[in-house]
C-alpha cells in the first residue's frame, strides 16, 4: 500500500480497536549528494525513507508504536504494539485538537529544485573548490559537500483533523585551510535554501577564503572579564543551546530554570525572543504542529519580560492550558516540544556601530564546541576565536580563548542587538548581540 491507503487502512482499524481517540503520522524522505576533494568526485550518497506512526488513547493512557512497512500485516501489527504499550503509561488528560481550517499558504516546496542532480552538484562543488585553491595561503579544501533533500509529512486523527506538508531544500558546506607563518587555521561557510538559483560559487569559495584567513596572524590577548560582541555567525549557536529552557515540559521536570518565573523580567530591555512559524523565509516554517494544532507567532520574551512558554498537548494538560502549536514528532517517535523558527528581532545598530559600543571589546566570530555548554544550569564555557577591537575597529585577531558565563546572566547583560542577520537558511535567526561583561581566558 501507498502511504495514502496506509493511513485510511490503519485509522480504520484503530476506530475498531476500542481506543478512544488516537493520531497518526506518516511521512518520507529522500535526498542525494556529493563530496570532493582534490578535484575528484569523493563520495556520493542517496537515502530513501517512509514510515508511519500511530498514538492511540485507551483508558485516557497513551501508547506509541511504528513501521516503515506498508502492508496490511504490518499495520495491524503496529497497533497492536501501540495499545500493548498503552498498559504501562500514565493516563493523559488529553483532548486531540478538531479539524481546524489552514489559511493560506507557505512556500517550503519548490519543484524547481528536483532538476538539480548529482551532476549539477558536482560541478558545482568542483568550480567551488578550483576557485578557493587558487587563492593564496590556502592549502587545502577538506570537506566539501552539497546535498538536495526533500520530504513529505501527513497527519491524520480520529476527530477528522488531517494535513500534509511537502518541503524540499539544498545544502552546500565547505571548510578550507589556510596556512602563513606555520599558523594554520580553518574556515567554514554553508550555503542552503529552496532556490538553487541563489547559488554564487565565487560567493561561496570567497567568503570560505575570507574566513580562512582572517584568523591566520593572532595576537595574545590578556584574560579577564571584558565587553563581548557575539557576531551574527555564533549567535545564533549560543542562544539554540538554551533554548530549551522555554519548554513548559522540561519546567515541569524541573530542568529549567524558569519555572515559576512568567511575567519577571529575565532579561535585558533590549532582547525579545519570538516564535515565529509563519515567515517564509525561514526554514522551519509550518501552518499546523505535528499534533494537529495550529501554529501562530508567539512571544517568548518581550523587552526582557518572560511572557510564555511553549507548550505541546501533553505539557498544556499538566497546567490546564492550551497548547501552543509547538508539538513536533516523528512517525516513529514520541511528541515533544521546539520552537517552530526561534527569531531575536534585529536591533537599532549595525556592525560597525555595534562595535563601537565599548571602547574595547573581543568580537567572537568562531565557536570550537559546546560540551562545556548546560541548557539546565545556564552555563557557558566554549572555546572561541575572534578579534580584538578598539574604538570600534578591529585591531588583530585572537584565538585560543575561552568565553565563560551564565546564559541567564549573560541575558541581563546585553546591550545592544545588531540590525542585521547572518545569510544562513536557519530555524534559529539571531543578530549580533554585544554583552557588556563576559569572563575570557586565554
Amino acid at each position: 500500500m501507498n502511504i495514502h491507503d496506509s493511513i485510511e487502512y490503519l485509522s480504520e482499524i484503530a476506530k475498531k480497536s476500542g481506543a478512544e481517540q488516537f493520531d497518526i503520522l506518516a511521512g518520507s524522505y529522500d535526498s542525494h549528494g556529493v563530496s570532493v576533494f582534490n578535484g575528484a568526485l569523493q563520495n556520493t550518497e542517496i537515502s530513501n525513507s517512509c514510515g508511519i506512526g500511530i498514538r492511540i488513547f485507551k483508558n485516557q493512557k497513551p501508547g506509541y508504536a511504528s513501521t516503515e512497512k506498508f502492508s496490511k500485516e504490518s499495520l495491524l501489527q503496529t497497533l497492536a504494539d501501540a495499545i500493548s504499550n498503552s498498559e504501562y503509561t500514565e493516563p493523559l488528560n488529553i483532548d486531540l485538537p478538531e479539524p481546524a481550517p489552514i489559511n493560506g499558504k507557505l512556500p517550503t516546496y519548490n519543484p524547481k529544485l528536483e532538476s538539480i542532480d548529482i551532476n549539477c552538484l558536482l560541478n558545482t562543488c568542483l568550480s567551488i573548490e578550483k576557485q578557493i585553491l587558487a587563492a593564496d595561503e590556502i592549502k587545502n579544501v577538506p570537506d566539501l559537500g552539497a546535498e538536495v533533500s526533500s520530504s513529505s509529512t501527513f497527519f491524520a486523527n480520529s476527530k477528522g483533523a488531517f494535513f500534509k506538508d511537502k518541503r524540499n531544500d539544498f545544502g552546500i558546506g565547505v571548510g578550507a585551510v589556510a596556512e602563513r607563518s606555520g599558523i594554520v587555521k580553518m574556515g567554514w561557510y554553508s550555503k542552503s535554501g529552496r532556490d538553487f538559483d541563489i547559488v554564487s560559487t565565487e560567493q561561496i569559495s570567497g567568503e570560505v577564503v575570507s574566513r580562512a584567513k582572517e584568523l591566520l596572524s593572532p595576537k595574545p590577548l590578556k584574560g579577564g572579564k571584558m565587553p563581548v560582541i557575539l557576531s551574527k555567525r555564533i549567535s545564533a549557536k549560543i542562544i539554540s543551546i538554551y533554548l530549551s529552557s522555554f519548554f513548559a515540559d522540561n519546567a515541569q521536570k524541573g530542568l529549567s530554570r524558569l519555572k515559576g518565573r512568567l511575567g519577571e523580567k529575565i532579561a535585558s530591555e533590549k532582547f525579545s525572543l519570538f516564535s515565529e512559524p509563519l515567515q517564509p523565509d525561514l526554514p522551519g516554517s509550518m501552518l499546523m504542529d505535528c499534533e494537529g494544532v495550529p501554529t501562530a507567532p508567539l512571544s517568548i520574551v518581550e523587552n526582557g519580560v518572560f511572557k510564555s512558554f511553549l507548550y505541546n498537548l501533553e505539557s498544556a494538560s499538566k497546567e490546564k492550558y492550551k497548547s501552543t502549536g509547538h508539538g513536533v514528532r516523528g512517525f516513529s517517535g514520541k511528541a515533544e516540544t521546539s520552537f517552530i523558527n526561534a527569531v531575536v528581532p534585529f536591533g537599532e545598530y549595525s556592525e560597525s556601530e555595534i562595535l563601537s559600543l565599548f571602547p574595547e571589546c573581543l568580537l567572537v566570530n568562531h565557536l570550537e564546541g559546546s560540551s562545556g555548554c548546560n541548557s539546565v544550569s545556564g552555563e557557558i564555557s566554549i572555546g572561541a576565536q575572534g578579534f580584538w577591537c578598539k574604538n570600534g575597529v578591529p585591531l588583530h585577531a585572537v584565538d585560543n580563548l575561552t568565553i565563560s558565563a551564565n546564559f541567564f546572566d549573560m541575558a541581563k547583560n546585553i546591550a545592544g542587538i545588531g540590525s542585521e542577520y547572518s545569510d544562513s537558511f536557519s530555524s534559529v535567526r539571531v543578530p549580533s548581540i554585544a554583552v557588556s561583561e563576559m569572563a575570557v581566558s586565554a
